[in-house]
């Protein structure tokens, strides 16, 4: 068996076992780490890092992550203390190479990716939400990202 396609059904077995095993709290943590892991490995952390030293606010911050086509499957828009984004398509690296099947268990280390990213971005602690997800079934993923009150 060639090894990637021991691979794919190896995480296809983690994640339909976590999906079935695992409360939604749990998983969610899970998928969390997995999704910061997943930004420090494409370096994403490290692109914030940089633009946040050449930029001074939020938008202009903003205003560069959007001018990046490697970095985010959508465009992100502050709403007053309210940054979301859409995605048309899932940007997931390892649906989009074929190793995993997107489900609703992935999207959540998206959310994890998401955290982490604007953790840095901010300068603090995030709450995001995902409101509708294509691993749910829905035509879009959106992404909710508020600042936790201190």
């Amino acid at each position: 068996m060639d090894v990637n396609e021991l691979l794919k059904k190896w995480i296809h077995t983690v994640m339909a076992g976590m999906g079935s095993e695992l409360d939604s709290k749990k998983l969610q943590k899970i998928m969390e780490k997995c999704g910061a892991i997943c930004a420090e490995h494409h370096a994403s952390i490290d692109i914030v890092k940089d633009l946040k030293k050449k930029t001074s606010n939020i938008d202009e911050l903003l205003v560069q992550l959007n001018a990046r086509e490697d970095f985010w499957c959508g465009e992100w828009i502050r709403e007053g203390d309210t940054i979301y984004s859409v995605c048309r398509e899932c940007g997931c690296p390892l649906v989009m190479a074929g190793l995993v099947e997107l489900s609703a268990e992935l999207c959540e280390c998206s959310r994890g990716w998401v955290k982490v990213v604007f953790e840095e971005a901010l300068g603090k602690p995030v709450f995001v939400e995902l409101t509708q997800a294509i691993g749910n079934g829905d035509p879009i993923c959106k992404f909710i990202i508020t600042a936790k009150k201190d």
